[in-house]
């Protein structure tokens, strides 16, 4: 049974829709770094991953949009968070605890690939961003590849 109202349904589809083109303008801007950034200015901010982790259609009430796109962005940008993090010095913020209590949860399970990954960059930046190569390469890459799998270009 969905306990949300259709206009608080519709609400939270004009959310998800807003963080999936963040997420879409973070993997481009991942693209322009030609990998994981650590870095500020990358993208707006706008939407908070950990909303998002573990999105899925219910949540939406009906709604239909990229769930898979909006759960892997939100792992990425985490990670992408955390690099930056490091990169400040302030890797025990109470943010990147929030991190951490989310490892320990069963939120991103479905995703292990990531969490390991996450876990890693929190353990160590030198081994994380040696990773986030890989990670790069097979989920923004790969999105990229598999959205113009099928495409059909007209001259």
């Amino acid at each position: 049974m969905n306990s949300l109202t259709e206009e608080q349904a519709f609400e939270a589809f004009l959310r998800t829709e807003s963080a999936i083109k963040d997420i879409l303008y973070m993997y481009y801007t991942c693209v322009d770094y030609s990998g994981l950034f650590d870095d500020f200015g990358t993208e707006w901010e706008e939407f908070d991953p950990l909303e998002y982790i573990d999105f899925n259609h219910d949540s939406l009430g009906g709604y239909s949009l990229d769930i898979k796109l909006l759960n892997e962005g939100s792992a990425i940008k985490l990670a992408c968070k955390i690099l930056q993090t490091w990169g400040q010095g302030n890797i025990h913020s109470d943010y990147m605890q929030s991190v951490r209590d989310l490892v320990k949860s069963e939120r991103i399970d479905h995703m292990p690939e990531l969490k390991t990954f996450i876990k890693l960059a929190l353990h160590s930046y030198p081994e994380g961003n040696e990773k986030s190569v890989d990670i790069y390469q097979k989920y923004i890459v790969g999105y990229f590849h598999e959205l113009t799998k099928n495409a059909k270009f007209t001259t």
